[in-house]
């Protein structure tokens, strides 16, 4: 293990590094991390309005579809579902505007101690309704002063299980590591 290798590994340099030992962003990762927080504004912005759209849609199809029906029981269940579905799509769309509009905060967090690297299994579910598909898959997850961050395996080329290590990372949209330092090796 060597801090360059840490270095390249994470994507930071010394000046990230005492920046964040000081409990402070550098000028490069205030620059990533304020455009990540735009590029996720963004999203949000687009994806509210794409599900406005949708409700609009909604509204107009179960209102000509209430309309147009001659029983009581086919209008009932145009109100029924359209309401539902209206309610569903626009708490998304407003939740969505709400991010999107809310004022984006990151905040610099150090987690300290020793570090374990640990193969987890997990598991994925894709498909429609009655047709479900689970996959098990594996990842690797770095523990360190409680916390806990995806990594890559060959992480574990890198450090040694046990070492202790400050890491320091953000808080925002997820968690990412921004610098760390060896501290000690493992008794």
């Amino acid at each position: 293990m060597s801090d360059q290798q840490l270095m390249d590994y994470f994507k930071f340099d010394e000046a990230d590094l005492f920046a964040n030992h000081s409990g402070q962003f550098s000028e490069k990762q205030k620059a990533r991390l304020t455009g990540e927080g735009k590029s996720d504004k963004r999203n949000r912005l687009i994806g509210g309005i794409f599900l406005l759209l949708v409700v609009g849609a909604l509204i107009y199809f179960f209102t000509t579809f209430y309309l147009q029906s001659t029983d009581n029981s086919s209008r009932e269940q145009a109100i029924l579902f359209g309401g539902f579905f209206v309610l569903i799509f626009g708490g998304f769309a407003l939740s969505n505007l709400l991010r999107a509009f809310a004022k984006f905060q990151v905040k610099l967090l150090k987690a300290e101690g020793p570090v374990n690297i640990i193969k987890v299994e997990r598991e994925s579910t894709s498909g429609t309704s009655g047709h479900t598909h689970t996959t098990h898959y594996f990842a690797y997850e770095m523990h360190i002063g409680g916390k806990s961050f995806d990594v890559n395996a060959n992480l574990a080329d890198i450090m040694m299980q046990g070492d202790t290590y400050a890491l320091y990372y953000s808080t925002g949209s997820e968690n990412e590591i921004l610098s760390l330092e060896f501290i000690s090796k493992a008794n």
